[in-house]
């Protein structure tokens, strides 16, 4: 299924999903990079729409991420 389809998908689910959001997800690596066809756009499969939904569901605070602290 292809970006628009899997919006369609998640929202019928009464998910926040959008486009930004996703690809948000998929740069930063909070979501696995899913296969392109021919024309260079994302498939996405059943594995992609089960990631989809639980990174949408909880999505990660806004902001840098805070740096580990070493203890001694």
């Amino acid at each position: 299924m292809v970006l628009s389809e899997l919006l369609a998908a998640l929202r019928a689910d009464g998910l926040p999903a959008k486009a930004h959001v996703v690809h948000h997800g998929i740069r930063a690596g909070y979501l696995p990079t899913p296969a392109r066809d021919g024309s260079g756009r994302f498939r996405f499969s059943a594995t992609d729409v089960k990631a989809c939904r639980a990174y949408l569901r909880n999505l990660p605070k806004p902001g840098r991420k805070k740096a580990a602290t070493a203890s001694a």
